[in-house]
């Protein structure tokens, strides 16, 4: 057997040099390698090998998949470091691989993010390897009936931007009126979304390929092609403009290493191509803004956010209950599905007086302070203060604690009513009537609701990271499209003037967000610098950390944080710790939460 393939080796690359051969720079599809190798291609297989290609080649005495990242003559100088006839050939090609426009984008994720080229490669590739027969379908579009289409052709002109589109309006408006220039890629947070978005556009008149599925329809061309976060990389034919729904959504980052973020790979992806990229949000993240410039607003007609109802806990007689007046009534008179959401995970314990019910936060930052015995420190900006009640000045300071499990039966029998628990397990949520409680997953799961319920929203406002105040609004931004304009939003609160529920209160949303942003800049914090997380199987030692100019860096537990102003010299300063560690070292840059 060894023989016969030495043997058919020989052939090919003798023939191959009779005819100027041709050779393919791979990326293998193995875990912990990452090089590239170059491998002969037979000239029958020429015509297909291409840069993005999924290719089967022998690695190490194994048949492995691999993607081709570079074609070119034997004799350039790129290609010749090896003599043909000593290179292995490419023993088979996939039909569907990726488009071979994406191929240099990719390289730029990986770089960028400091991770390998395999796993941006992977996340671009389309499930199947076989193509299936699809025919064009695009059709005439009509221009939007509407609002905005002065401030998008504007944008559609130039680059792109960051629009700022109400929860009650519809973002997919923005992708009817950029179809109407041509074929649309279109970004959603998840597939539901996508799935929900793309049966909104067909009733429009627009066709559309719905991915991952729909791979072959995308080539071939439609007036939409539209999927999740791996959708960025998608092929798209006559592409003419991306458009990205919600960019605030953390769904959007990748959580493998590297940690890429979809909206900043499909500006990327629009300046290579020359095409406009629009982000659409209620809540435009500071990330969004620094990288696209400041958000502008649709037309006020496009909708915007319903009214939200402030229940202050301090007033609920029981203490430490949840089940408010206005909670029980909301869930006795409401005619259809009402989401009682309660976060318990991921926050940090939240502490009261004991005396008065007030939650201790940081003056800084309002995030929640935690006991270090005789002293209150904040896990956000590290202020400390001490252990004593800042509204009446106390000393019993108890943790705040609730459960779903118990709340649903605590709510089921003061409603009289049947409550159920969502969990991860739970099927058929929402399909009638009822009362549920879980978790802010419930808001993903669910499309209309008469009424949203925060429970305690101080668990999330007072989460111990900068992001907080935005993530509330993202969710109750989540919570107005389920209740749309008749619905009801009840925030309960032992903080009714936090700064973020006055702006829902007052309307001063956008207001909020300029504030916040100024923030994060005064205090050097993501996105106006680059952060590193550093890990490995194993302690990586001082002596590998480099004194670099303009990183500062710190430990946290088995991790390694870096940061610095220019995002060049943090990610010199990974490769430098890479090389000098003993240990593998894995760096997730920028990551949603650090």
């Amino acid at each position: 057997m060894g023989a016969a393939l030495a043997s058919r080796r020989l052939q090919v690359g003798r023939e191959a040099l009779t005819n100027d051969a041709l050779v393919a720079r791979v990326v293998p599809d193995v875990s912990g390698i990452d090089k590239q190798f170059d491998y002969l291609v037979p000239p029958p297989l020429g015509p297909r090998v291409r840069p993005g290609a999924v290719v089967r080649v022998e690695l190490n005495g194994r048949r492995v998949g691999a993607w081709v990242v570079a074609v070119g003559a034997a004799r350039d100088p790129e290609f010749s470091v090896v003599s043909p006839e000593r290179l292995a050939p490419i023993l088979d090609v996939a039909d569907l691989g990726v488009d071979q426009s994406v191929v240099p984008l990719a390289g730029w994720v990986a770089s960028n993010w400091a991770g390998p080229l395999r796993n941006v490669l992977s996340s671009a590739t389309p499930q199947r390897k076989r193509a299936r027969i699809a025919h064009p379908r695009r059709r005439a579009v009509v221009n939007a009936d509407g609002h905005g289409s002065t401030v998008l052709a504007r944008l559609l002109e130039g680059r792109g931007g960051l629009l700022r589109v109400p929860p009650l309006g519809s973002a997919m408006a923005v992708v009817v009126e950029a179809s109407a220039r041509g074929p649309v890629l279109v970004l959603c947070p998840t597939l539901r979304m996508a799935r929900l978005g793309a049966a909104w556009l067909r009733r429009k008149g627009l066709t559309t390929a719905e991915l991952p599925d729909q791979v072959d329809a995308a080539i071939a061309g439609v007036d939409v092609v539209i999927g999740a976060r791996s959708a960025v990389f998608a092929p798209c034919d006559g592409l003419s403009s991306i458009v990205v729904i919600d960019e605030h959504e953390e769904s959007y980052h990748e959580e493998r290493v590297p940690t890429w973020w979809a909206p900043e790979v499909a500006w990327e992806r629009g300046r290579l191509l020359g095409v406009p990229v629009l982000m659409t949000s209620p809540v435009p993240s500071a990330a969004a803004a620094e990288l696209c410039g400041p958000a502008v607003s649709m037309s006020e007609a496009s909708g915007g956010w319903p009214h939200i109802e402030v229940v202050n806990l301090l007033d609920v007689p029981v203490k430490g209950s949840l089940l408010s007046a206005d909670l029980i009534g909301a869930v006795r008179a409401a005619d259809a599905s009402v989401l009682c959401i309660l976060n318990t995970k991921g926050v940090a314990r939240m502490l009261a007086c004991k005396s008065c019910r007030e939650l201790q936060t940081c003056d800084t930052c309002r995030g929640a302070l935690q006991s270090l015995g005789d002293s209150l420190s904040c896990p956000v900006c590290h202020a400390q203060k001490p252990a004593l009640c800042s509204s009446c000045g106390r000393t019993a300071l108890v943790n705040v604690r609730a459960g779903t499990a118990r709340l649903a039966d605590e709510l089921s029998l003061a409603a009289s009513l049947p409550v159920v628990e969502v969990t991860a397990s739970t099927e058929g949520v929402g399909a009638a009537s009822a009362v549920y409680v879980g978790t802010d997953a419930l808001l993903h799961r669910v499309r209309t609701a008469s009424t949203v319920v925060f429970l305690d929203i101080d668990r999330d406002l007072s989460a111990p990271r900068m992001t907080a105040g935005r993530e509330v609004l993202a969710a109750v931004a989540r919570a107005a499209r389920i209740v749309g304009k008749s619905g009801r939003i009840i925030i309960q609160t032992r903080q009714p003037e936090h700064r973020v529920l006055r702006a829902l209160v007052d309307g001063e949303v956008d207001g909020y967000l300029d504030t916040d942003t100024h923030l994060l800049r005064a205090m050097g914090l993501a996105p106006f610098v680059t952060v590193a997380v550093l890990t490995a199987d194993g302690e990586i030692p001082d002596s590998a950390i480099p004194d670099a100019l303009g990183v500062e860096w710190s430990r946290d537990d088995e991790r390694v944080i870096a940061r610095g102003a220019d995002r060049e010299t943090v990610l010199r300063f990974v490769a430098e710790v890479r090389a000098a560690s003993p240990v593998r070292v894995r760096a997730a840059v920028n990551p949603p939460r650090v």
